[in-house]
């Protein structure tokens, strides 16, 4: 997915590490030059299995951005958190 707020450009990405249950979505700023990398990540931390939120940047960033972000990953995050109770993965 790619997404535009305020003139810059992100990318949105989905991981993935099996090996812990871990899961996440990352919100990457990529463009005009330079990028500055993934700015937010909503994550399934896969030792406590909480749903959880790290802001990478010092850069103020738009709300209705950060807003579409948690509202479009909280699904997923909280379908992989039911996967992980049930025994499922």
């Amino acid at each position: 997915m790619s997404w535009e707020y305020d003139g810059r450009h992100y990318l949105v990405n989905q991981w993935s590490d099996t090996s812990d249950y871990g899961f996440g979505w990352e919100l990457e700023d990529v463009a005009p030059t330079p990028g500055k990398g993934v700015v937010v990540e909503a994550y399934l931390d896969g030792t406590t299995g909480a749903a959880l939120l790290r802001v990478d940047t010092d850069e103020p960033l738009p709300l209705a951005l950060v807003h579409r972000f948690i509202a479009e990953a909280a699904p997923d995050l909280a379908e992989v958190v039911a996967m992980v109770e049930a025994g499922d993965v």
